[in-house]
């Protein structure tokens, strides 16, 4: 399996679950949606580094950027509350590689977020579809 492959399963899995997940609001989906759409655009723009940070600041109380995290932990295969830390310690390479995987895997993430939540871009999970 590529690893193109394996990331858009592992993206459909968890926005699927998203979806699936008890006791999580239509609000909170379609805003996880939204942020699935953002998310890579903010990588690009600030770098991983502080896209991770951004979401960190807002997960508390925030179950969509929180769900977010969990989402980047798992495609980085790091332990939640060592994200942080662990980017941070990154070499330069190391960096580049976590860089380019986050923004492969949320292709897939973005296209889910349409074809699983119905969110088609950031703004119409603001301003309700």
């Amino acid at each position: 399996m590529t690893r193109s492959q394996e990331l858009m399963r592992q993206a459909e899995v968890l926005v699927t679950a998203v979806r699936d997940r008890p006791n999580t609001s239509d609000s909170v989906k379609k805003t996880y949606g939204g942020l699935c759409h953002e998310f890579p655009v903010m990588v690009r723009t600030c770098g991983l580094c502080q896209a991770v940070a951004f979401s960190l600041d807002k997960a508390e109380g925030n179950e969509a950027h929180s769900l977010l995290l969990d989402h980047v932990s798992s495609v980085l295969g790091i332990p939640r509350n060592q994200l942080a830390q662990r980017i941070e310690a990154m070499s330069t390479t190391e960096y580049m590689l976590a860089t380019r995987k986050i923004v492969s895997a949320w292709l897939f993430f973005k296209r889910f977020a349409v074809s699983i939540l119905k969110v088609k871009d950031a703004s119409s999970a603001k301003d309700g579809g």
